[in-house]
This record gives structure tokens, sequence and C-alpha cells, in this order.
């Protein structure tokens, strides 16, 4: 199989859902679903019980041409797998650094809550930015809530693609794109439903006629392939949210 490279799959991806894992069961039935971006998200595993899981998803996520999986936070982990793509907090290892490190074609998401992180991610050359929490969200209770208008904002800032993040459910998925929101990031909404597949598939459905095009033209000129690394030419050429 002919599989392109990582940031591209990430620019092609026409499924609307950024979903979360935390075991190779639900990556393949969310896989079996249609998701094409998973996240590996599991805040209380050992290095090593992570590493295991990474290498087991990403075997799940690369028999497909259109699928992706992204390390949540993990960067030291991410590279050493070769993992598609990386995604860091506000507070995890600084961004720049992440796309020093990063090899061509890594996807390097960054969280940003104002126009201003969104704009330093940019800069530092990320593939994309996390945005939220758009509503209040159970997922993390001491989330800030920066709603539609926050995100509006953020959109405005870059020409990066934004995933919205944070209390996204299916009555709301729709607003959410519409404000601008290239993917929108679900775990509660999913991960916590009896069925996360059929969750997951009514999702897709429910923003399936929407138009995606925000941050496919405005990206061509950002991130990686406009930004810093390209500049400078550290990394020239080269292509990374928790609800």
């Amino acid at each position: 199989m002919n599989r392109p490279p990582p940031r591209e799959i990430f620019r092609r991806a026409t499924a609307r859902i950024y979903c979360f894992a935390d075991s190779p069961e639900l990556c393949r039935r969310l896989l079996a679903a249609g998701a094409q971006v998973i996240q590996l998200r599991h805040k209380t595993a050992s290095d090593a019980e992570f590493r295991d899981l990474a290498l087991r998803m990403q075997e799940l996520v690369r028999a497909r041409e259109d699928a992706l999986l992204i390390v949540n936070d993990r960067v030291n982990i991410a590279l050493a797998i070769g993992a598609d793509g990386v995604h860091v907090g506000q507070r995890d290892l600084d961004a720049s650094e992440v796309v020093r490190r990063a090899p061509p074609g890594m996807v390097i998401g960054v969280s940003a809550r104002t126009p201003e992180e969104a704009r330093r991610a940019e800069a530092a050359g990320a593939t994309y930015v996390g945005a939220g929490s758009v509503f209040p969200t159970a997922t993390k209770a001491d989330a800030r809530v920066i709603g539609l208008e926050g995100l509006r904002r953020v959109v405005a800032a870059v020409r990066l693609p934004v995933v919205a993040i944070g209390g996204i459910t299916q009555a709301t998925v729709r607003e959410v794109l519409a404000a601008g929101a290239r993917l929108c990031a679900v775990i509660s909404a999913v991960n916590q439903a009896p069925d996360p597949a059929e969750a997951l598939r009514r999702l897709l459905a429910a923003c399936a006629e929407l138009p995606g095009d925000q941050g496919d033209e405005r990206g061509r000129g950002g991130g990686q392939e406009g930004g810093v690394a390209d500049r400078e030419g550290g990394q020239g050429g080269r292509p990374a949210a928790g609800a």
C-alpha cells in the first residue's frame, strides 16, 4: 500500500470528527465506523504501557490509507515509534521544539485557547491548532470555556486548520463547524455512549453535508509549509485536542 504522508492524510480527511481512543479495541471500532483521525489519550498509563498501546493502535491505523494516529503529549514516544502525529498543550514541550525534532511529514497539533496562542503555534510550525473548550465539558471540569465566539476568533487569527474541542455533541456539532472549525474533537459523546461506533456514525452523518474547506486553502500558506521552519530552512517542506 502506497500510504500518503501523514500531513497529507490529515489535509485530505473528509470525516469531520476527531476521535480519541485508549485501547486497540476502541480504535478498531472507531475506524470501522468511519474515523480518520484518532488520538491516543491515556493520562494514567506508564510510558511502557503507553508505548505498547501506541504500537498496537498504530498497526490498526496504518492498515488504512486514509487514517492517522495522533499521540497525545508524549513527544518522546511519538518520535520513537514514528507516529503519524503528536498533540501538545500549552504546558507541554514548546511547539517550536517539537517541530524541530519531528521528522518530515509528521502532523503536529497544539492547543490554543486564544488568538495569540494560535498565532504562536502557527509561527512555530504547527499543522493544526486545537481550540477550546467550546462548551463546558465533564472530561475537563476546570477547562476555560471560550464559546463559539472565542472559537471564531481563533479561526480568524490563523491560516491553519482549527480543531474545536470541548463539550461538543450531536446537537451542537453543526454550529461548531459553521463557526469555522475544520474538525470537531469529541470524547464524551462518543466514548461514553453505550455504542461508541454508532455514536460516531451519527455525528459523522450530522456534519456530512457541511462545507469542509476551513483550513484547506488557508492552511496551505501556513504551518510547516510556510512557517518558521520553512523560512529558516531548518525543516522546510515538512508538514500533530482533548473534550
